[in-house]
């Protein structure tokens, strides 16, 4: 399980763009989703690249995820936007957010966005970067529609998400300054990552099913499930 593969990043991308070309998507659309995937994958975040797909392929075929779907304005206030992802792939739908909120803050100077309804958003830092890249700042608080899977401060069991966080701050001449980060110990998708090659989590990390702490990642991939813990302990 802990055997390691190379693949050369263009035939991976071929072959994620194919698969999801396969689940009704256009080539704008396959492209968008397979390259920002591989390119999780190119900075060190398996948790949020290619082995997403059987989740996108499952989340697909029981109708949770739309194809070439566009984000929809709900309420427009000029430099406030409510957004809606009406379930399409998170590539795209995070992507034309972004575009809106960068044009609304050239505008007005700044802009609020909430985005409800999206379907995995893969790397948040990512959109941070399309931020920067414009010469703006962007900070993002990410909540996701789940089961809880973290534990709060001495608790034994999971009662919230791991809420992340990100920050991109751009800096003239150099590359800008970017947090990426969830607000338990270690990202969920870290966890399932280590499970599937079967390697022990870092000690006070998570906890099993009874509360207690343990280094096995099935806990938080197969149940009976245990949780994750907070960062900074606290």
């Amino acid at each position: 399980m802990t055997e390691s593969h190379l693949f050369d990043a263009g035939k991976l991308t071929a072959a994620v763009h194919a698969i999801v070309k396969a689940g009704g998507s256009s080539d704008r659309e396959a492209t968008m989703v397979a390259t920002n995937l591989v390119e999780a994958n190119l900075r060190g975040h398996d948790s949020h690249g290619v082995g997403m797909v059987p989740r996108y392929i499952d989340a697909l075929k029981e109708g949770g995820l739309k194809v070439e779907a566009h984000v929809e304005i709900r309420l427009d206030g000029g430099a406030t936007l409510s957004l809606d992802g009406v379930e399409g792939y998170g590539q795209v739908i995070g992507y034309e957010a972004m575009e809106l909120g960068i044009e609304r803050a050239r505008r007005h100077g700044v802009c609020v966005v909430g985005l409800a309804h999206s379907h995995h958003l893969g790397r948040i830092g990512h959109w941070a970067e399309q931020v920067t890249a414009q010469g703006l700042v962007s900070i993002h608080f990410v909540n996701v529609l789940s089961r809880p899977i973290v534990a709060p401060f001495g608790g034994r069991d999971a009662r919230f998400g791991t809420n992340p966080f990100c920050v991109g701050v751009p800096r003239a001449g150099t590359d800008p300054i970017v947090l990426d980060f969830a607000t338990s110990k270690i990202a969920q998708g870290k966890t399932r990552v280590a499970h599937n090659k079967g390697v022990a989590i870092a000690p006070d990390t998570i906890i099993d099913n009874h509360g207690n702490p343990t280094t096995d990642p099935r806990f938080t991939v197969i149940e009976p499930y245990g949780a994750l813990l907070t960062f900074g302990e606290h």
